[in-house]
């Protein structure tokens, strides 16, 4: 994947198309995440209906400011020690972020992919992406960009193809509220884990 060609992926989703492009788990749908009729465009791909919160990929955590002001201490201390990775942290949404990405919820969840490619895409950008998996709704995900072809390639404006890494599973999901943090979903990180880096601060 030559500069260009993440170029040409960056400004589809600039111009508020779809595109498919690996990450450190699976194939990702990946949209402007501030534009709420994009973000409706993914659902229709995925064949699903817009009622459920999609994740945010970002660059790094310095993105988070887009979407949130409540990235404190105890959010920071996590990004430090486990972004680029499998952990998705939720925090209070900004006024201006599209209900629909947040299926209603105030909140929003953000995650470093440990990912190359997929963070440079996300830098060209210039704007947090969705990280919602490259999938008809019911059906596996993968990390074949032929699979992807085949199944959704007429669907979106733009495939990168690209290695997936090696992960497969789902990242933890912590939510942060103050200095608060609740485990939504236990994943590759424990919850040993954080309250060990946390601990620590």
């Amino acid at each position: 994947m030559d500069n260009d060609d993440i170029s040409k992926a960056a400004a589809a989703v600039v111009s508020g198309g779809v595109i498919a492009f690996p990450t450190d788990t699976f194939y990702a749908l990946g949209v402007d995440a501030m534009n709420a009729a994009a973000i409706r465009k993914a659902f229709e791909v995925k064949r699903r209906p817009a009622d459920t919160p999609m994740p945010v990929l970002i660059a790094d955590s310095d993105q988070a400011e887009l979407f949130t002001t409540g990235f404190g201490d105890a959010s920071r201390t996590l990004a430090d020690r486990f972004w680029p990775g499998a952990l998705t942290i939720v925090v209070d949404a900004k006024d201006d972020v599209p209900d629909v990405l947040m299926g209603g919820l105030g909140t929003v969840g953000l995650r470093v992919p440990d990912h190359e490619l997929a963070r440079r895409l996300i830098a060209v950008s210039g704007c947090g992406i969705t990280g919602t998996s490259a999938n008809i709704s019911g059906q596996p995900p993968t990390k074949d960009w032929n699979t992807i072809e085949e199944t959704i390639g007429d669907d979106v404006d733009a495939i990168v193809a690209g290695k997936c890494g090696s992960a497969s599973s789902a990242s933890t999901v912590v939510q942060v509220v103050g200095d608060s943090v609740r485990i939504l979903r236990e994943g590759p990180i424990s919850a040993m884990d954080i309250e060990t880096v946390l601990g620590e601060s």
